[in-house]
């Protein structure tokens, strides 16, 4: 094949996971999402606090500061709406297969599997509404699965890179620290070994590590404790979560992925049924199937200690997702390499079973839906200021809507079940 054609087709396969990832965001709007949880809110309303007060800690509180940045800074630019928010949401979630794809292929997966396994994770259902939800999980787990991919690979600057996207995804969500730990370890052991150029070597051991180590020290300062977010985050949980049994919360995250993403377990199952007789897959693999490993045992440990999420907890496991969607299509093409029209009828099958999931959206059953608040958030936007009693958290929405919530004061929720009329508002 000519040049310029090799190079068309090899932009159209990296670019058909964003297509379909694209396809299937606006197959879940016309299904009706709007939200996951509250929190889609409430983190809009603290990208709208640092848009109007930049500060390196935006929350406050136990979550990772770079969402926040990045919202934030876009909003100073293009004003603090929700819809602002959930139309860069859309362009995070679209772009992150890229990472995924370019990740593969650093590994040396042929265009063809590497294009597959970018798509099966764009495609599950949870990465795709994460993706539509202004929340860091859908490209922030890219980026930590891509982490894991160019550390595997023979890129000359592989650990660089991983450190890099390490760095953006251990600064957006906790279960990538295993990850950045991995990385840092793995740039640690080539730089002593001689490998390569030791100077990639230190940037990525530095990249991988600054994430994890300016949130201890942030913490250390701010709060006189290193650990302060992982006491925040355990206190809420045995205030919000209930109480699970030592089996349910060891097994808790592997139920999550059999039951939410049934599609990146079968996956897994091809992949680790070609590594039993393909040794070069196998050894292929180690290191990223070695990450994934370390994301389950990061959240089985913190659900042991009430540190891990409160709800959904299939959210954190993207970055596993994303490496067994992508060890599944490697080893689908290797073990059926000269029976394309059974590979054909297998993704037509899959593909078919991911749509029909898809369309059973979070968030919109009746008492969890907020179109009233955001309405009246909305309707409110002339007022000089308000004054919100909420009845849980659904005053997020209202305020999100509002767009300025250093002009809300928020008194003390009321802790009585959510209803058309709350939360109780008055305008100044």
């Amino acid at each position: 094949m000519p040049p310029h054609p090799r190079r068309a087709a090899h932009v159209a396969l990296a670019l058909a996971p964003v297509a379909l990832k694209i396809a299937a965001m606006l197959w879940a709007l016309h299904a009706g999402f709007a939200q996951v949880s509250d929190d889609d809110y409430a983190r809009t309303v603290i990208a709208q606090s640092f848009a109007h007060a930049p500060r390196l800690d935006p929350s406050g509180t136990s979550w990772l500061p770079l969402p926040f940045w990045i919202y934030g800074g876009v909003m100073m630019a293009l004003g603090r709406s929700l819809a602002v928010a959930r139309g860069l949401a859309f362009v995070l979630g679209a772009l992150s297969p890229l990472v995924v794809w370019a990740g593969l292929r650093s590994m040396q997966i042929a265009r063809i599997p590497a294009a597959l396994g970018a798509a099966v994770f764009a495609l599950t259902p949870w990465s795709v509404w994460l993706g539509l939800a202004p929340v860091p999980e859908a490209w922030a787990g890219a980026c930590a699965a891509g982490a894991l991919f160019f550390a595997a690979s023979s890129h000359p600057r592989g650990e660089a890179i991983a450190g890099a996207l390490a760095c953006v995804a251990s600064l957006s969500r906790y279960e990538a620290w295993p990850i950045a730990a991995l990385v840092a370890a793995v740039a640690a052991v080539r730089f002593v070994r001689g490998e390569g150029a030791r100077a990639w070597h230190v940037a990525g051991f530095a990249l991988a590590v600054l994430g994890p180590a300016f949130w201890l020290a942030n913490n250390a300062i701010t709060h006189g404790d290193a650990l302060h977010f992982v006491a925040r985050v355990a206190a809420y949980r045995r205030a919000n979560g209930g109480v699970l049994s030592i089996a349910d919360r060891i097994f808790e995250y592997p139920r999550a992925l059999r039951h939410d993403a049934p599609e990146i377990l079968i996956a897994g199952l091809i992949g680790a049924f070609a590594a039993t007789t393909q040794p070069a897959l196998r050894a292929r693999w180690v290191l990223p199937l070695g990450g994934a490993a370390l994301v389950f045992a990061f959240l089985i440990y913190g659900d042991l200690r009430d540190g891990a999420p409160t709800h959904h907890a299939a959210r954190a496991l993207l970055p596993a997702m994303a490496v067994l969607a992508g060890f599944g299509a490697d080893a689908l093409f290797a073990l059926a390499s000269h029976k394309k029209p059974v590979v054909a009828a297998a993704l037509a099958a899959w593909l078919a079973f991911v749509i029909f999931r898809v369309r059973d959206v979070p968030g919109n059953d009746a008492a969890s839906r907020r179109e009233g608040q955001i309405a009246r958030g909305r309707a409110l936007a002339g007022a000089a200021a308000l004054d919100v009693t909420p009845c849980a958290y659904e005053h997020f929405a209202l305020i999100a809507a509002y767009g300025a919530p250093e002009r809300v004061t928020i008194h003390e929720a009321e802790r009585k079940p959510v209803t058309p009329d709350c939360p109780e508002v008055r305008s100044r």
